[in-house]
């Protein structure tokens, strides 16, 4: 699924910089990935594995014949960041409080 034309100055206009809307749509891409692990939707397989290769080259291929194509987490997070759901405090206003 695709986001669409995105232009800068809508991204800007939520944000004091573009690099600052970078940082926190990175950020939030970062979370929706961490999400999806968590609930199984994305397999990552670790080198130092108990499995032999051939049980990883089989589990690798049972998991790509239930692939399911979702969403990119960027796509996600530039969406949200534009529809204003996204809330976020600079560390400085962390400390005062």
């Amino acid at each position: 699924m695709s986001t669409g034309t995105i232009y800068l100055n809508e991204i800007e206009d939520r944000s004091e910089d573009i690099f600052e809307a970078a940082i926190i749509i990175g950020e939030r891409s970062r979370q929706i990935i961490a999400e999806r692990i968590l609930k199984n939707e994305i397999h990552s397989f670790e080198k130092n594995s108990d499995l032999s290769e051939d049980e990883l080259n089989e589990l690798k291929t049972e998991i790509g014949l239930n692939y399911v194509e979702m969403t990119k987490a960027t796509s996600i997070a530039i969406d949200e960041f534009c529809n204003d759901e996204l809330d976020w405090t600079y560390e400085e206003e962390k400390l005062e409080k």
